[in-house]
């Protein structure tokens, strides 16, 4: 009996199969994005990069050594690269320059021609590049950066393309679990490549790491090939109980590839532009957090994360689990009737927005209690997980038609606020690392996420745009499940879960 059989033999339904390869997929995607910057540690040459005169704390008590204007750290190993931090931080940012061109095109894309093999070609195209980044660095920054910069292209298509795939397959009363369960691989490969690219960098070379983890494509694209499908309709092996299931629960239609985008109803949409703000908000948190967390540690607190690769990734597997209980929770929510879709949506947003606000509120004020610090800005992150039940899924509530589409131009726009809250944050304390200075960095975030979770709550919908019907008055058959007969939906899923035991 082939593998497949004997999972759905023992009630393991194809769409949790779907899930999972996606979830380990996009685990991939992200310790490729995020490895420089724990190898750039090992890369680069501390010693020997000129410094200015650093205004840093001694509010806390904490001594620092500063001889003849460079600042001195024993614990930094010996890289081979004169990057000087501006420099670094161009490397990392770099990224961000491919990644918001390619957002739009890869959603639009993934809803013309399919998932499937637009996914695994541009990620196999991500495993190349960074086996030859190590290569491009020996010719020198700019060629390295460049890779950056293909990666970030590549990548940038891939997170959109994503979305019409789970319009497909995850049916109405799943939406949460199985959307978050997926994307919230991103917090996985956070934690994982925290850890593990450390732990490579250490033993085996800053190389190894863009050699071991470049040629990991090679598994991760087979799996997807093997197990991934763009419908119920064109998976061989998924059963016909489940399949109806599936494609009752779902509003997605089946004449999508050949709907015009309506570009002046989305420019027109106040929910969309609700999304767009509540984005950026989420993103200038989540990219100042990832960031600025150790570099504050550091220079004020005097407490080295990065010395700790298992404590740097604490605040991300927290994120992890909290998304993927408040998802369950949520789906609960919904299924039982308590609140209704749009109210879900806005409490856990509101929960994921206000929660790390007044977090960052207390860490401003916290003074110089490291321990109190670090506990408040882990669960500043960790309540972020929350909007994954919240704003980042909202794009499938809004318009499962056009799903990657709406995600892609969101997401390339709010990828502005990726690179400036870093660079806000960076000018704000830079030549002066004191705690007045970073009040104002954290008490801005703070605001902006606030000022954001009033606004999706105001202007925000989980109400299923009239421009994405595919045709006008269209009957929605395959409509929503709450929409559906009651019996012949519970029949299905009685169906399903009896073919699947």
């Amino acid at each position: 009996m082939p593998d497949w059989q004997k999972l759905q033999k023992v009630g393991i339904p194809t769409r949790y199969a779907v899930a999972t390869v996606a979830f380990l997929n996009f685990i991939y995607v992200y310790m490729l994005r995020l490895n420089v910057n724990i190898v750039i540690v090992a890369m680069v040459n501390y010693t020997a990069i000129p410094h200015t005169n650093i205004t840093t704390a001694q509010e806390c008590g904490y001594d620092v050594v500063v001889e003849n204007n460079t600042e001195t750290s024993p614990d930094v190993s010996e890289g081979e690269f004169e990057w000087d931090e501006r420099l670094q931080s161009l490397v990392s940012g770099s990224f961000f320059w491919g990644y918001i061109i390619t957002q739009l095109t890869g959603g639009r894309l993934a809803e013309r021609i399919g998932t499937k093999y637009l996914f695994a070609s541009l990620q196999i195209t991500v495993g190349i590049v960074t086996v030859c980044l190590p290569f491009l660095a020996s010719f020198g920054v700019e060629f390295f950066i460049m890779g950056r910069v293909m990666l970030g292209l590549a990548q940038g298509a891939l997170v959109p393309s994503m979305q019409p795939l789970v319009a497909r397959w995850a049916p109405e009363s799943e939406r949460n679990s199985f959307a978050t369960f997926i994307f919230s691989g991103s917090q996985m490969g956070t934690i994982l490549g925290t850890v593990f690219s450390g732990m490579m960098a250490d033993s085996l070379g800053w190389e190894a790491v863009f050699y071991i983890e470049g040629s990991l494509s090679v598994v991760v694209v087979s799996a997807w090939l093997f197990f991934i499908y763009d419908s119920p309709a064109l998976h061989p092996r998924i059963s016909r109980q489940e399949r109806e299931y599936i494609e009752s629960s779902t509003i997605s239609s089946k004449n999508a590839r050949k709907l015009r985008v309506p570009w002046m109803a989305i420019i027109k949409s106040p929910p969309c532009w609700a999304l767009l703000s509540a984005t950026l908000g989420y993103n200038w948190a989540f990219y100042m957090l990832l960031t600025e967390l150790p570099i504050y540690m550091r220079n004020i607190m005097q407490f080295d994360l990065k010395s700790n690769s298992m404590l740097s990734a604490l605040p991300w597997l927290l994120m992890w689990i909290f998304s993927i209980v408040v998802a369950k929770i949520a789906d609960m929510v919904v299924k039982r009737q308590w609140l209704s879709i749009n109210i879900t949506r806005k409490t856990f947003n509101t929960i994921a927005f206000c929660g790390p606000a007044l977090c960052l509120t207390i860490v401003s004020f916290i003074g110089c209690d490291r321990y109190w610090t670090l506990a408040m800005l882990t669960l500043a992150v960790g309540l972020l997980g929350a909007s994954y039940s919240g704003i980042l899924i909202n794009h499938l509530d809004l318009a499962p038609n056009f799903a990657g589409t709406l995600y892609g131009l969101v997401a390339g726009v709010a990828c502005i606020s990726s690179w400036v809250a870093p660079l806000v944050v960076a000018t704000l304390t830079e030549a002066e690392q004191t705690l007045a200075r970073w009040r104002i960095a954290f008490l801005l975030c703070a605001g902006i996420l606030t000022a954001n979770a009033i606004i999706f709550i105001v202007l925000g919908s989980t109400e299923r745009q009239d421009w994405d019907r595919a045709t006008v008055g269209e009957e929605e058959t395959a409509g929503h499940v709450g929409e559906a007969p009651s019996s012949s939906k519970h029949q299905l899923l009685k169906s399903v879960t009896l073919s699947t035991a």
